[in-house]
């Protein structure tokens, strides 16, 4: 029990000091105020997952993968893609969602590595802010995207991963 509660504090502070932070100095009449802010840089290239969790395994995820070339949307920006769900009517966004929801589904295991950057929304609404997340924060049918290392050939691991939604 000692061993578990031992790793479990390891693990916590651990996590907690794998963030990239920012700090700033300003001086404002002789008084030194201190700033820290935590930051995740997205990388600039597309994404290359996105769809379900389905299960974890401790730092292993499952994901439901669709086919995306079925989603017209896939490659617009947020603003785009709102922008054209409202141009259409309720019957055809309503078919839309359902042959994405249908398309082509098939299981893929991706490693996510604890020391990463990942990102999530604060709140569910489309303008919400963006913080900083952790292993943690990955759910099971959630909606997550993931880049993968470039570096790592022989299987799947993230290099960032953005928790998306929960539908």
């Amino acid at each position: 029990m000692k061993k578990i509660l031992f790793l479990a504090i390891l693990s916590v502070i651990f996590l907690s000091s794998c963030t990239t932070s920012k700090t700033e100095t300003t001086t404002t009449n002789n008084d030194t105020q201190l700033t820290t802010t935590t930051t995740s840089v997205q990388p600039d290239r597309k994404l290359d997952i996105y769809w379900k969790v389905i299960s974890m395994e401790w730092n292993e995820i499952t994901l439901l993968q669709v086919d995306t070339s079925k989603d017209p949307t896939f490659n617009m920006t947020p603003d785009e893609k709102k922008k054209y769900m409202q141009s259409l009517d309720d019957a055809t966004r309503t078919a839309l969602k359902e042959e994405i929801n249908s398309s082509t589904l098939w299981e893929i295991k991706v490693t996510i590595p604890v020391w990463i950057a990942m990102t999530k929304k604060e709140a569910q609404w489309t303008d919400a802010p963006t913080i900083d997340a952790s292993l943690a924060d990955v759910k099971v049918w959630w909606y997550i995207s993931i880049w993968l290392n470039p570096e790592v050939t022989d299987k799947k691991v993230a290099e960032f991963v953005k928790i998306a939604f929960v539908q």
